[in-house]
């Protein structure tokens, strides 16, 4: 009995040894991460061998970190959650819900000393290719975001849920909503609390577009906001007509620019209570966001200063108060997506665009309205079918010199253009031996 007791001992100090020696081996912070969609790869989360098989090919390319959708737009997520739908079958692929995905990603990634961040689609509750799948549909159709736009299908102007125009995908809900924020907030502590993941990432936390969100509540809020008694609602914001080639015009009202910054000061304050969650909870978990990088039109368009508040925001939509919207300060590491066929300024400027829409310009222009209140890891989409691997290749390495870390976007696409060898010809020269994180001298250390 006495030498079973023994061995048992021995076997449970040489598994904490082990765990011990993987999380010494674990990085400080993400350099080079990978995406990968519960949907576009699904054959990657099949099962624990699949996980596994994925983590050491990626590992092999110098990949330290893999960012996998936990939560995708139409809300259903790959664990079994007592809060949101799970994931069990998408477009006619049936999933493995035997076995718990991202308790397996978790395990695989930190079995090789990768880190693994767990990424939400987080004001999306429904994929409008697919209807009825996800709870923007029937459980909480209420929370679905209202647009004021032209909707394709008959060209008619209208006001209304967004599942009812033909024109898009995710089935948006209304940010403003405490119900959404509320439901959001808990998926993403469900996950904290269940899983050792090392980060946290938001993507499409913001709005549609430019046309929403026009619903009752969130005008009361906007009324409340500009202290406005009298509020001629849309048309004081902006009123939609029709040219004579049936074209939409956009005629600008009179708070128009304090509608773009309430908007994004709901996303802030969604990125406050966020990181007061997280920080509080779980202080070593990377809080981290993914947003466009297109940021001259970005504000305008889906109401989100990813910038630091700091920054002044000069561009003609901006209100004076808008860069007191920024929430830089509240992430550890913002994902921009350099999604441009140009990669240098010289490129952009050669075919007639501004400097910005370039993978070099963009990047740029990433660190400086930010101004160092958050480290800028750049994103390539490896699934433009339009710009050869060659020319990705270039653009990664463009970003490497140009930013804090490189992201590439998703497994799926680099497995199509079996360009793991590619991949890593630049990565491996990225990734640090004592595995710590460079803080540029734009940086400061969090």
């Amino acid at each position: 009995m006495q030498f079973i007791f023994s061995c048992q001992l021995l076997s449970i100090l040489l598994l904490a040894a082990s765990v011990s020696l993987h999380a010494q081996k674990i990085p400080n912070a993400p350099r080079n991460t990978i995406w990968v969609s519960s949907t576009a790869s699904a054959d990657v989360i099949a099962s624990r061998e699949s996980i596994a098989a994925f983590a050491e090919k990626a590992e092999k390319a110098g990949f330290d970190t893999v960012i996998l959708y936990t939560k995708e737009l139409n809300g259903h997520v790959v664990y079994p959650s007592k809060i949101a739908p799970r994931l069990a079958e998408h477009k006619g692929v049936k999933y493995n819900t035997d076995f718990d995905a991202l308790k397996t990603f978790v395990e695989e990634c930190h079995r090789r000393g990768m880190r693994l961040h767990a990424a939400f689609d987080i004001f999306t509750e429904g994929n409008k290719l697919i209807p009825g799948i996800g709870i923007g549909f029937d459980k909480r159709k209420s929370w679905q975001s209202v647009a004021y736009d032209v909707d394709e299908r008959d060209k008619q102007i209208k006001i209304a849920p967004i599942g009812e125009f033909k024109q898009g995908i995710p089935l948006w809900v209304n940010a403003a909503l405490p119900a959404v924020q509320d439901y959001e907030l808990s998926i993403i502590k469900e996950v904290l609390d269940n899983y050792a993941v090392d980060g946290v990432v938001m993507d499409r936390a913001r709005w549609n577009g430019i046309n929403a969100d026009f619903s009752d509540y969130s005008r009361d809020r906007f009324k409340e906001y500009i202290k406005a008694e009298n509020l001629n609602f849309p048309n004081d914001i902006y009123e939609i007509k029709l040219g004579a080639d049936g074209k939409k015009q956009i005629v600008e009202g009179k708070y128009f620019k304090n509608w773009l910054e309430w908007r994004a000061s709901v996303i802030k304050g969604f990125f406050v209570k966020l990181n007061k969650m997280v920080k509080k909870s779980h202080p070593k978990v990377s809080l981290e966001s993914y947003v466009g990088s297109w940021y001259p039109i970005y504000g305008n368009d889906v109401g989100v200063n990813w910038a630091s508040e700091k920054h002044k925001v000069s561009y003609r939509w901006a209100s004076e108060n808008y860069g007191a919207t920024g929430y830089a300060e509240l992430v550890d590491v913002l994902y921009v997506g350099l999604y441009y066929p140009n990669n240098t300024e010289a490129e952009a400027t050669k075919a007639g665009a501004s400097t910005w829409r370039s993978i070099e310009g963009a990047a740029k222009l990433a660190k400086e309205v930010t101004r160092g209140a958050t480290k800028i890891h750049g994103v390539i989409n490896y699934g433009d079918n339009d710009l050869t691997t060659e020319k990705l290749q270039a653009g990664t390495q463009i970003i490497k010199q140009e930013t804090n870390g490189v992201s590439i976007f998703e497994a799926s696409h680099v497995k199509r253009r079996n360009a793991w060898t590619i991949l890593e010809s630049v990565l491996r020269q990225n990734k640090l031996s004592d595995r710590s994180y460079p803080v540029g001298a734009e940086t400061r250390a969090k």
